[in-house]
């Protein structure tokens, strides 16, 4: 059988869409190593509200330090931004069928002192692929020897894995990966197609593309078939 390879940035508390690509790879390629971009999800995300949803953002270290990687992007020194995430799941998830059950360990996930933003995102990560019952093997970019071009170096990622797969999201993705690169390389290239579920939220009405979290603690433990359409 075919191992699948897909890769994404370590995004902070990401969206179901990202979880959704990363239950059907074998190995999932933490792209550390690409350039740090500011506004991005990388260090943050959204989340639920009574009047819609809200950011929660990690603060970062950016002014002097040019164009950074991900993997060296530095949290800034202050503790504020911990009481303040936890303080707003709290108010806003308080109520939810399954706050209480995960509340705990991201607490205490939060709690670290965490100064790297990378290091910080691979634990989120861990759990929260722990939480939904996903098993995929986690790799790193940086650690990887990749050539430069796009396309080229999703087909050296995807080698050096030893996958045979190439799992890229349905969208943007076609436009900008060249699919006879893949081919002539002897790795196959697939598009998963998302369809976002809806489902009952602690807050009236239903708001898509908020961070896993939420389907977390609305769902519980069913959150992986309410993810995947079924068991």
């Amino acid at each position: 059988m075919s191992r699948v390879l897909a890769a994404h940035q370590p995004n902070f508390l990401p969206w179901l869409g990202l979880f959704h690509k990363v239950g059907q790879a074998d190995v999932w390629v933490l792209a550390d190593d690409v350039q740090y971009s500011r506004g991005s999800l990388t260090n943050r995300n959204r989340i639920r509200t009574i009047a819609g949803w809200q950011w929660l953002t990690v603060p970062v270290l950016t002014r002097g330090r040019g164009r950074q990687r991900i993997c060296d992007v530095q949290i800034q020194p202050d503790d504020a931004w911990r009481r303040k995430h936890c303080q707003a799941l709290r108010w806003h998830y308080g109520h939810a069928p399954f706050f209480d059950a995960y509340a705990p360990a991201l607490e205490g996930l939060y709690a670290g002192e965490w100064t790297s933003l990378l290091d910080l995102n691979v634990a989120l990560l861990r759990h929260l692929l722990q939480l939904l019952d996903l098993e995929v093997e986690v790799r790193f970019s940086s650690q990887l020897d990749l050539r430069g071009e796009r396309t080229l170096r999703l087909v050296d990622m995807t080698k050096a894995c030893g996958c045979q797969v190439y799992l890229a999201g349905d969208g943007a993705s076609k436009a900008y990966l060249d699919v006879e690169a893949f081919s002539a390389a002897g790795v196959e290239c697939r598009f998963t197609r998302f369809e976002h579920p809806v489902y009952p939220q602690c807050h009236a009405g239903f708001v898509a593309e908020m961070s896993v979290l939420d389907l977390l603690f609305n769902c519980g433990p069913q959150s992986r078939e309410v993810l995947f359409g079924g068991p």
